[in-house]
C-alpha cells in the first residue's frame, strides 16, 4: 500500500505523548508538508466519474435493509462446540447433510482443527462475510425443523455466514486500501472525496447499500451501509464543507439468534476541494476535518451482487447451505 511515511511516528508520540499538545501541533504540521497524495486513491471517482456537488441537503436510502447478526469470532467454539450440551450449527450441518444427502460431512470437525483460533484477536471472525450476505440473502427469522434437525435464527445465520468466508472478486468493487500500520499505509485513505462519490452513487442515486470498514486502523470491522445524509455549505473559493451521517447495521448484538437490523449512526466531517463554477464545485481533492481526522471510513466496498461465495471450511457445501436456508 503506497501511503504517508510519517504516519507511524505520528501515531508514536500521540500514543506516548497524549498531553503534549505543543509536540502534537508541530508533528501535524511537519506530516502536512512532508507528504501527498498517492494518484491510486482515485479509484472511485475513476470508476464512477468526476465528483461535482452543489450546496444543499441530499439524503438517500437502499431499497435493501440490511440484517444484523453475530460475526462469529475465530477465537470462539460456538461454530462446532455448545458448552450447553446443544449441537452446535456445524454438528446440527453434518447431522443434516448425512441424513437427507447422504453426504459424510465432518464440518465440525474440520472447523475445530483447521479454522478455529484460541489466540486470534478478539475483532477476527465473520463481519465480512455477514456484511455481504446482510445484503443479498433475506434475513432468516424463524426457527426451522428440517429432517429432524432444529435449525434456530442463529444456526441458519451461522451457516449462511460460513458459505460467504470466501467471496472471490471483492478485489474488483473495493476502493482504497486497508490500514495494515505500515510505515507507508496512509491513515487518510480512503479520501473524503472518494467516499462522498461512492455513498452519493449507491444510496442517492441508485438506492443501493455498500460495505465500508468503520475503523481507519488495524481492526477491520466491515458493515453494510444503507443510509446516508449529507449537508454542503460553501466553506471558501476553493472549497466545501460537508456533514455527513451515514447508517449501518451492526453485528454487535446481545444474542446469535438476535433477528431485525440493530442500527448505528456516525457522522464523518470533511472539506472537498477545488474549483467553483456558478454554483457547483468540481471537486479535485479532500480532506477531513476535526474527529474525522482521526475516525473515518479505511475502505469500501461497492454493492457485491456479483461476487462468488465459498467457505474455508471445505466440508461445508453452499447447495446443502441454500437447502435449509430456501
Amino acid at each position: 500500500m503506497k501511503i504517508k511515511n510519517t504516519l507511524a511516528l505520528v501515531i508514536a508520540v500521540a500514543s506516548f505523548s497524549a498531553c503534549n499538545g505543543e509536540v502534537k501541533e508541530k508533528l501535524k504540521k511537519v506530516y502536512a508538508e512532508q507528504v501527498g497524495r498517492n494518484s491510486e486513491t482515485y479509484q472511485v471517482t475513476r470508476k464512477f466519474g468526476a465528483l461535482k456537488v452543489k450546496v444543499g441537503e441530499y439524503s438517500g436510502e437502499s431499497k435493501v435493509t440490511p440484517w444484523s447478526a453475530w460475526w462469529y469470532p475465530l477465537s470462539e467454539k460456538i461454530l462446532f462446540y455448545n458448552a450447553d450440551g446443544t449441537a452446535s450449527p456445524l454438528e446440527k450441518y453434518d447431522f443434516y447433510a448425512g441424513k437427507l444427502f447422504g453426504e459424510a460431512s465432518e464440518a465440525a470437525l474440520f472447523e475445530e482443527r483447521n479454522l478455529y483460533q484460541s489466540n486470534e484477536v478478539a475483532w477476527a471472525g465473520l463481519c465480512h462475510a455477514w456484511a455481504i450476505a446482510a445484503v443479498l440473502h433475506p434475513e432468516p427469522k424463524e426457527t426451522k425443523y428440517l429432517s429432524g434437525v432444529k435449525f434456530t435464527v442463529g444456526d441458519q445465520k451461522a451457516l449462511l455466514l460460513k458459505s460467504y468466508e470466501i467471496s472471490s472478486g471483492i478485489s474488483d468493487i473495493m476502493f482504497g486500501q486497508r490500514y495494515n500500520g505500515d510505515r507507508n499505509d496512509d491513515y487518510d485513505d480512503i479520501y473524503p472525496d472518494q467516499f462522498h462519490k461512492l455513498a452519493f452513487d449507491h444510496l442517492v442515486t441508485k438506492k443501493k447499500p455498500f460495505l465500508m470498514d468503520y475503523d481507519p486502523r488495524f481492526p477491520v470491522w466491515t458493515v453494510p451501509v444503507y443510509k446516508v445524509k449529507f449537508i454542503i455549505t460553501k466553506n471558501d473559493d476553493h472549497s466545501a464543507l460537508v456533514d455527513t451521517w451515514v447508517s449501518f447495521a451492526s453485528p454487535h448484538v446481545d444474542s446469535v439468534d438476535f433477528v431485525g437490523t440493530k442500527r448505528v449512526v456516525k457522522h464523518y466531517k470533511y472539506l472537498l476541494k477545488g474549483n467553483w463554477v456558478g454554483n457547483e464545485l468540481n471537486v479535485t481533492d479532500g480532506a477531513w476535518v476535526e474527529e474525522s481526522k482521526d475516525d473515518h471510513p479505511d475502505y469500501l466496498i461497492s454493492f457485491p451482487d456479483s461476487i462468488q461465495r465459498g467457505s474455508k471450511n471445505t466440508e461445508l457445501k453452499t447447495s446443502i447451505v441454500d437447502s435449509i436456508l430456501k
